[in-house]
């Protein structure tokens, strides 16, 4: 029986497994293209969102340098920084909230003092 079965056509057989094909690859492509374009925005954001943390950077170090001040990390209200003037390189401050500075690293106010002195941290931009 199998011996009386011709083709007539040459494109009768096989047409619409091309066309599901075809299909299958539209659909894969459009869901690449989608992946594409997502990666493209996500990295684009990242990259706007980096400039604009390092303009921000440069921003705060040329207005400390302007101003000369130096930012320093304020243990009593960690949401209000201290700018303090770069006459001295080392500060501390008591629970009152009085600063003092001074430029020898190995003064220490809680020697010989009835006060608590914690020393400033440098916030960095």
């Amino acid at each position: 029986m199998a011996s009386q079965i011709s083709a007539t056509n040459g494109g009768a057989f096989g047409i619409r497994g091309m066309m599901e094909q075809n299909l299958k690859n539209s659909r894969e492509f459009g869901f690449a293209a989608q992946r594409y374009r997502e990666h493209s925005q996500r990295l684009w954001q990242e990259t706007t969102a980096e400039r604009h943390a390092a303009q921000d950077r440069q921003n705060t170090q040329f207005r400390e340098n302007l101003g000369a001040v130096q930012t320093y990390t304020n243990p009593l209200n960690r949401n209000v920084p201290l700018q303090l003037t770069t006459q001295y390189s080392h500060y501390w401050i008591d629970r009152q909230g009085q600063v003092r500075g001074t430029d020898d690293p190995t003064v220490n106010p809680n020697m010989g003092s009835t006060g608590e002195w914690t020393r400033l941290q440098r916030q960095q931009p």
